[in-house]
């Protein structure tokens, strides 16, 4: 039998049925990740892939609002997902819908969250693209033959991105006093964790002579443009790219390639998982753990297990 009263769900749900939007839902989730401090390429990382989900629902003909979604309308996303993008694509969509629609469902905006049991799809592991030897030395000589202010930052760039693994959105956050000798503190990480990551006698050595040329400015970022200003990633790595091309190297070449290169070659060295998780950032060592099962305790020593390129730069 059904109660006189409506209880304090039923009536939350019917108050923001009358207030809440899309549009709405939208803003309020992402008013709910700026308060937990989230990095703002997270931030455009959720509304691309909401944008995305709301554009195929179109597609589909699913003429509903976000928040009126059910399980069966995710499916049938999935599936044109599947006929479209790779399944890598699919899961990182699914990454970002699934904690919008948790986030309804907390706020009482939905009555079921539509992605509750939708799982991330099965992937097969792939081997990624990592660079050779030979293919460093062809992308440094570019570098180093244009006789530029750019080349000869790209190429310490380079270099960095393989001597130590980071990532190119740290790589670009870098200042000047961030650079301790042989250790590097990384600050703009993707986890809001300050590390310590250690550089090779080659890598401070480059890095040293690049600072003189770089010279004294009114900010201290360490890698810049031609107009003194903060050097935009993309630019690097669309640099990073054309080098690739104009040598004739056909795989893909990105900083992330370096950044797999940087662990693929400090493992084929013997780094156990735990320190390179530590010095690559990740919060899990369960990317690192399926490739090696050696535990080792100084991270220090350990940082030095990498690939030694003083004999190309």
């Amino acid at each position: 039998m059904r109660r006189k009263m409506l209880t304090e769900e039923q009536q939350s749900l019917i108050d923001r049925s009358v207030k809440i939007d899309d549009e709405g839902a939208i803003e309020e989730f992402i008013r709910s990740r700026r308060l937990k401090n989230v990095r703002e390429t997270t931030i455009t990382y959720y509304k691309n892939v909401i944008h995305v989900l709301k554009r195929d629902m179109a597609q589909l003909k699913i003429n509903k609002q976000l928040i009126e979604l059910t399980e069966s309308d995710v499916e049938d996303i999935i599936l044109l997902w599947k006929s479209k993008i790779k399944i890598t694509s699919i899961n990182s969509k699914l990454r970002g819908i699934r904690p919008f629609f948790s986030f309804m469902k907390e706020k009482k905006m939905i009555r079921k969250d539509p992605t509750a049991n939708i799982k991330l799809l099965r992937e097969r592991k792939q081997i990624r693209a990592t660079l050779e030897d030979f293919e460093v030395k062809k992308i440094a000589d570019y570098f180093k033959k244009q006789k530029s202010f750019s080349g000869y930052r790209n190429l310490v760039m380079f270099y960095l991105l393989l001597d130590t693994g980071i990532r190119i959105s740290e790589c670009i956050g870098i200042q000047i006093n961030d650079v301790d000798g042989s250790r590097l503190i990384v600050r703009e990480t993707k986890n809001l964790q300050q590390r310590l990551v250690f550089l090779s006698k080659n890598m401070v050595e480059k890095l040293q002579s690049y600072i003189k040329v770089r010279g004294q400015l009114s900010h201290d970022y360490l890698f810049i443009n031609c107009d003194d200003r903060v050097l935009c990633k993309s630019s690097f790595q669309a640099q990073l790219r054309e080098a690739a091309r104009e040598v004739g190297i056909t795989k893909q070449v990105s900083p992330h390639v370096c950044r797999r290169t940087y662990a693929k070659n400090a493992v084929m060295r013997g780094m156990d998982p735990f320190s390179l998780a530590m010095l690559l950032g990740h919060q899990s060592i369960e990317i690192t753990k399926r490739y090696v099962q050696i535990w080792g305790s100084d991270l220090e020593v350990q940082a030095e297990k990498k690939h030694d390129y003083s004999g190309i730069f």
